[in-house]
């Protein structure tokens, strides 16, 4: 299916398999009249563009479509799975109150133009069902593996979170004064086990998302 085609509600985030930094949700409306102003602007899978470049297409994004932005802490994620919620529930509802935030920016007959709604997959339709018991618009949701290249309105919504995702990053290498890396690897277990050896693992956890087996390979590392 070309989404592209219809107007269409785009919803992706950012930082999920990241240790370090927050989870960022990002949904986008983007109507099929402005598809052409979003090629012009770049718009694509984020996977393929630079940090220099998403941040320069996200600023002219955010003055071009309507979209809703969630930014969670870590010590916000952590207190969710703690209560015993998993990343699936966290997703789904996050991802279905940005959708709904779009919705209600939107005016009255952009409401009533809402063709699709995509969602970049990270669970099946029952499951998202099951955490988010009244779906919106559940008849028009459609979620797709690899949906940033399927969707501009997916593309344009992941730059988005990607770019808050970035920033959020930059502060915290501000304020470490030093280079947090990325993801989840042996370069980010030992700059952790550093920082719980010079401050604590409350002062770790404050910063990361505790639930990742990135943990205890720094607890073996302090050892």
């Amino acid at each position: 299916m070309n989404y592209d085609e219809y107007n269409t509600i785009g919803s992706d985030e950012a930082g999920v398999g990241d240790y370090f930094g927050p989870m960022t949700v990002c949904a986008a409306y983007v109507p099929k009249a402005k598809i052409a102003l979003l090629k012009e602007l770049g718009v694509k899978d984020s996977k393929n563009l630079s940090n220099n470049t998403v941040m320069k297409i996200a600023g002219d994004l955010i003055h071009t479509v309507t979209y809703s932005l969630v930014v969670l802490d870590n010590p916000s994620y952590n207190k969710k799975i703690d209560e015993g919620w998993n990343i699936v529930k966290l997703k789904a509802v996050l991802h279905d109150h940005c959708i709904r935030n779009v919705h209600d920016k939107l005016a009255e007959d952009e409401r009533g133009g809402i063709e699709k709604i995509v969602i970049d997959q990270f669970t099946t339709l029952n499951a998202y069902n099951k955490y988010v018991p009244d779906p919106f618009m559940i008849d028009k949701i459609h979620q797709e593996t690899k949906a940033e290249s399927k969707s501009l309105a997916v593309a344009a919504a992941s730059i988005i979170a990607r770019a808050k995702y970035l920033e959020q990053m930059a502060n915290l290498d501000a304020a470490l004064k030093d280079k947090v890396p990325r993801g989840a690897s042996k370069q980010v277990d030992a700059f952790a086990a550093r920082l719980a050896k010079k401050h604590g693992m409350d002062y770790l956890d404050n910063l990361t998302k505790k639930h990742f087996k990135t943990r205890e390979k720094v607890q073996a590392l302090m050892k």
